[in-house]
């Protein structure tokens, strides 16, 4: 089964914090919300961690309602858009895996 079946059945949303980026703190460490969303969404697929990877955009603000996409490259190398929410101003977000993508 793939990440991108299993995440869209069974996935609605995680939420967790992210680190803010050293220096101004004002945004998200990018690296440091890739491997919680790796961690995360592998474990509810049922996948190893090292099978997945994420990427997301660097210098996004921590600031509560920000929105941007990050994409989840699956083990068979299927490629599922993540869409991130900054739920507060000290880096707490929510995750989605939309059930339907093309």
């Amino acid at each position: 089964m793939t990440i991108r079946k299993h995440i869209g059945a069974g996935l609605a949303v995680i939420g967790a914090t992210a680190m803010l980026a050293a220096g101004c703190g004002s945004t998200i460490d990018a690296a440091d919300l890739e491997g919680k969303l790796t961690e995360q969404l592998s474990a509810d697929a049922g996948v190893d961690p090292a099978d997945v990877s994420v990427a997301c955009p660097d210098d996004e603000a921590a600031e509560k309602g920000n929105e941007f996409q990050c994409d989840l490259t699956a083990p068979n190398g299927d490629v599922v858009t993540v869409n991130v929410t900054i739920t507060n101003d000290d880096g707490g977000f929510e995750a989605e895996v939309p059930e339907q993508q093309t």
